[in-house]
């Protein structure tokens, strides 16, 4: 996938991509029971659940930066890992896939609601996180070229 720049399509392909991943992962998941997408192909690997996890961890992490750009003109923030988060913050590790998913699906429906109502100066937006700017735009493309590789990774998890 490569690097767009800000633009209108680049906008409508951000758009696009966000609102694939919960149907990629639906698509993927579909017919699998929760017990078989809480195993991992191999010993030290990633399951598909842990997989999702993963994702739920970066969207609520890099979402919470996106609407911090939206309230304040140009914000410092901590930069927070999502592998810290998942392990400190968060109750859903011990939810199904199924579940896990369904919520993904509704916060990413809720997301997409507020980034199809932003103007272009709105997703120009920034913020500072160490000594890296930051924008609304590039925030969001980080998270759905972050979520295209872990979703062809299920995928292939469990087309073997």
């Amino acid at each position: 996938m490569a690097v767009i720049n800000m633009s209108e399509a680049g906008i409508a392909e951000a758009l696009a991509l966000a609102e694939a991943t919960p149907q990629r992962l639906a698509a993927s998941s579909a017919g699998r029971d929760d017990t078989h997408l809480s195993e991992p192909p191999a010993p030290g690997e990633w399951s598909p659940l842990e997989i999702l996890n993963h994702l739920r961890a970066c969207e609520e992490v890099w979402m919470h930066s996106v609407h911090t750009m939206l309230a304040h003109h140009n914000p410092r923030l901590q930069e927070t890992h999502p592998r810290q988060w998942i392990k400190t913050a968060t109750p859903y590790t011990a939810q199904p896939f199924t579940k896990g998913l369904r919520v993904f699906t509704l916060r990413r429906e809720a997301l997409l609601i507020t980034l199809r109502g932003l103007s272009t100066t709105d997703w120009a937006r920034e913020c500072r996180i160490k000594q890296k700017t930051h924008t609304v735009f590039s925030h969001v493309w980080r998270m759905v070229q972050h979520e295209h590789i872990h979703c062809a990774e299920i995928e292939a998890i469990l087309r073997s």
